[in-house]
């Protein structure tokens, strides 16, 4: 009352809790404005002016935690960002209790399938726009949980047969160094055989060096990325060129580790390339991102 006989004209209330008796004030006569309508009748109005959002990126994580770490600062380095803001958000699921995907497609162990969509609806509630999976094996059961979410799961198998498409053409032939549940699932080689490659896979014995590397006591799984963990993968690695293998797919997402600065192999003078596909996996990602 004291504004208004000060000849206010119209007041503007600080406090939105005064819009619970605005009506009351107008009937005293008082020139009040309800800023909680105005605001409400604007909200409405624009609501097809839909804000920016920024892409977020949901990682199932923990197989292996080495890998899900090395991962994301694959994207980190090679997104084009100049301060902290222009990075990519993600939130991740670093869950090293899934049951091992190996064990369960070699000697039909426990099935990590519903720990795994568990994961992934996790990361959907969080938001997440789409998920990636730093584990090559791990897509052997993409399929099966895919089509009971609303958000993509990037496939690294798929991304990395088009980067070598793109990159060395389909007359190339593919080596292929994985799990053992890889291998013998064939998801890799069936998404390469799909695209046209001739894929070449270690025999026994060198199939053998490739798990020992991996799952050995002195492999990239307990923490080694040199000595024994090197040296066999090598073993194997120069089986495959001995085949005629002229790239190599670093096919478990451990095994990058092991060759943390290289991207050849060289045997007899020659380069022979490695593709790593959590790298090729971070690079798509990034270019979904910005």
């Amino acid at each position: 009352m004291e504004l208004n006989e000060q000849g206010c004209e119209i007041i503007l209330p600080g406090i939105t809790e005064i819009s619970l008796i605005v009506e009351q004030l107008w009937k005293r006569g008082i020139p009040i404005v309800d800023v909680n309508q105005i605001y409400a009748d604007y909200a409405l109005v624009n609501e097809n002016a839909n804000p920016h959002k920024a892409f977020k990126l949901g990682i199932l994580g923990g197989v292996g935690p080495s890998a899900t770490v090395d991962f994301m600062s694959k994207i980190i380095q090679n997104t084009p960002a100049k301060k902290d803001q222009e990075h990519i958000k993600m939130v991740v699921e670093q869950n090293p209790q899934i049951p091992d995907r190996t064990a369960n497609l070699v000697y039909h162990e426990t099935d990590p399938t519903i720990a795994m969509f568990s994961t992934c609806k996790r990361l959907e509630a969080e938001g997440a726009d789409a998920i990636a999976i730093p584990c090559n094996t791990a897509h052997a059961f993409v399929n099966s949980i895919q089509e009971h979410l609303n958000i993509p799961i990037i496939n690294m198998l798929t991304t990395t047969a088009e980067h070598i498409r793109e990159h060395f053409g389909l007359q190339i032939k593919v080596g292929l160094l994985a799990t053992s549940g890889t291998i013998q699932s064939k998801v890799y080689y069936d998404v390469l055989k799909e695209f046209g490659f001739d894929v070449i896979v270690p025999d026994v014995q060198h199939q053998g060096y490739v798990m020992e590397s991996i799952y050995g006591n002195d492999g990239v799984k307990a923490g080694y990325t040199d000595g024994n963990c090197r040296d066999n993968i090598v073993k194997a690695a120069d089986f495959l060129i001995d085949k005629g293998a002229e790239v190599i797919i670093l096919g478990c997402t451990e095994l990058p580790l092991i060759f943390p600065n290289e991207s050849d192999i060289i045997k007899d003078c020659g380069k022979i390339p490695l593709i790593d596909p959590t790298l090729v996996l971070a690079k798509k990602i990034v270019s979904m991102a910005i």
